[in-house]
């Protein structure tokens, strides 16, 4: 291994979703955007909003992994290096995904313009168990993954790996950073054209009334999922990581419902009171379950 690749503990282990290395080595522009989320908490979804947004409405990209890349990401045949080279040429404004905490983020608040968004962990939870069902056994091959074999087994593997609590946790305190804003899943869910407007004064993009419409016009919910094929994960043959018209699913507000018991709502209540404190606890309507 070569001295570049002996990174610090705090990049994360190396996994088929992460490469430390990339995020030890990458250079954050002033001007870069980050859409840092928990698993399933709109992270899709905030992809195509951003890149419709900067483009002033785009439906001709083949995937929306080549126009927003999943920073931490490992690619099929390819090296950190390279893919570092191949982030180096894309023109500003680049815009990222990552599911990284903000101890994993490069340049911390202060390397980027950050958007978080983040969802009730009661959805995350159940949308997860759903993108996990419906990868193809191809994926899960390339991905070393395995479908659960029950969705017990799968949310007692959610609490234990608690990528939603350490996500929300690690970025809370420096949610009023001048270079972040935090949205939630919900509230653009209630009134989209208003969190569109938070966006736009937040990275300060002018865009005409023609380009807004038509951004929120191809960030939709039929848009997207009449499109489903531009956002499912594909391996290096350009073959979909999912089963055909699964990857956009719902997109709902409260779908928990059809799968969590009691029991299961009271153990996410209880994990979240153990990682956040009593002001992100309300801001989830947590406090008073």
């Amino acid at each position: 291994m070569s001295e570049s690749e002996v990174v610090e503990e705090r990049w994360g282990k190396s996994d088929a979703t992460h490469d430390p290395c990339i995020l030890a080595h990458f250079k954050p522009r002033a001007d870069d955007v980050l859409i840092t989320t928990a698993p399933k908490a709109g992270t899709t979804w905030m992809q195509q909003i951003l890149h419709q947004l900067r483009s002033g409405g785009d439906d001709r990209f083949d995937s929306i992994d080549e126009v927003v890349p999943w920073l931490e990401l490992p690619r099929q045949g390819k090296a950190w290096q390279q893919r570092l080279l191949e982030y180096d040429a894309i023109a500003s404004p680049r815009v990222f995904k990552t599911h990284c905490t903000f101890e994993q983020t490069p340049g911390g608040v202060d390397g980027a313009k950050i958007i978080l968004s983040s969802r009730d962990p009661r959805d995350c939870c159940v949308s997860f168990y759903h993108h996990q069902m419906n990868m193809t056994n191809q994926a899960r091959k390339l991905t070393g993954r395995q479908a659960p074999a029950s969705f017990d087994e799968f949310f007692e593997r959610w609490i234990e790996f608690a990528a939603w609590f350490r996500n929300v946790a690690s970025w809370w305190p420096h949610r009023q950073h001048h270079n972040v804003l935090w949205l939630r899943y919900e509230d653009m869910k209630a009134n989209f054209e208003t969190s569109i407007d938070q966006i736009l004064d937040f990275l300060d993009w002018a865009l005409s009334k023609e380009q807004k419409q038509r951004a929120m016009e191809f960030s939709s919910f039929a848009w997207m999922k009449q499109h489903a094929d531009k956002f499912a994960a594909r391996d290096a043959q350009g073959n979909s990581f999912f089963k055909a018209g699964k990857f956009i699913r719902k997109g709902e507000v409260g779908d928990y419902k059809t799968i969590l018991t009691p029991e299961h709502e009271a153990k996410i209540f209880a994990t979240a009171c153990t990682y956040l404190p009593a002001d992100a606890l309300a801001f989830f309507n947590i406090e008073s379950k």
